[in-house]
């Protein structure tokens, strides 16, 4: 059965818009999967965008968005949270953008791989590991060593050290750090896994696709979708990184799939239901999002198939 048959409208034309030029990349990368070497001028549309400039002339040249020597520094408005914004923006690693993600990674990173605000207590590390790892990934930094010691520390918990996926804040396991470890994960492309890393999402997967949501009382804020996000994360994400997870089209996966579905307006569209992170609203809240309409589209992609706007996009 085709994504087509789970949406009420097909919303791929509007996200082509160029009023928003990071969804509209977005769009052209992974649902019409256009090579790279053609995205160059929507790359450079995405980086002379206002939201992403007025990000860029705040940046100081030595302490970026925060200080010099804590990149954590300011939560989502501070360096690192400024990073991840850009990251999901799908800005290309420009300048001062490549700048502070070298500053990231040797003043962020503990002696272990892991990335924490907190050396002393590094507990509540998962998150924002799995967060570095997929934007210095996109930053192109995927092949530093240091980086690399950080997937391996995420591949290392997960498959042999499940204590350390246990959040002191979440009292337990915490089903949105599995989220982040899973993208952080997942932004090393499948022909380029090693068969631990592979193991690894899985094994977080079916941690994910376990997990006792309570969707009317405790977890009800996942149902809130949001754009950009933080540490926090929501039902959009978890489906999505699902979706590149798991092949096929298992129960639990129809079942997020279905609940989502159910958040689509009468145009196929999704809305942006929480501020964002760092109060950057891009977009009005209770409105439709480009961002979570492209997640949610690819997503549906993904779980059921019939994309046919990927043979236009390879003609």
């Amino acid at each position: 059965m085709s994504w087509l048959a789970h949406i009420r409208r097909d919303p791929v034309p509007w996200l082509l818009d160029p009023e928003n030029p990071s969804a509209r990349l977005l769009t052209l990368r992974h649902i019409f999967r256009r090579p790279e070497a053609s995205l160059e001028a929507d790359y450079d549309a995405v980086l002379a965008w206002k939201p992403v400039q007025t990000l860029l002339r705040y940046a100081d040249p030595i302490s970026f968005w925060g200080r010099a020597d804590a990149p954590f520094f300011g939560a989502a408005a501070g360096t690192f949270g400024i990073l991840y914004t850009l990251a999901q923006m799908s800005a290309p690693p420009a300048g001062i953008i490549r700048d502070a993600c070298d500053h990231l990674l040797a003043r962020g990173r503990l002696a272990d791989g892991r990335f924490a605000p907190d050396a002393a207590e590094p507990g509540v590390w998962l998150c924002y590991t799995g967060m570095t790892v997929q934007l210095l990934t996109h930053f192109g930094l995927g092949d530093d060593p240091r980086l690399e010691s950080s997937r391996q520390m995420l591949v290392q918990a997960t498959l042999k050290q499940p204590e350390l996926l246990r959040c002191p804040i979440a009292g337990g396991e915490c089903a949105a750090g599995m989220v982040k470890a899973l993208a952080g994960l997942e932004s090393r492309p499948e022909a380029m896994r090693t068969a631990d890393e592979t193991r690894a999402i899985q094994r977080l997967a079916e941690k994910l696709l376990r997990w006792p949501f309570d969707w009317e009382r405790r977890d009800a804020d996942w149902l809130r979708l949001r754009f950009n996000r933080y540490y926090e994360t929501d039902l959009l994400e978890l489906t999505h990184v699902l979706a590149l997870a798991v092949a096929g089209e298992p129960l639990r996966l129809r079942e997020f799939a279905a609940r989502l579905e159910t958040l689509q307006d009468e145009e196929g569209r999704w809305h942006k239901t929480r501020l964002a992170a760092n109060d950057m609203q891009l977009e009005r809240i209770f409105q439709p999002s480009r961002w979570l309409t492209f997640e949610a589209v690819h997503t549906l992609m993904l779980i059921y198939g019939g994309n046919t706007y990927a043979a236009r996009g390879a003609a």
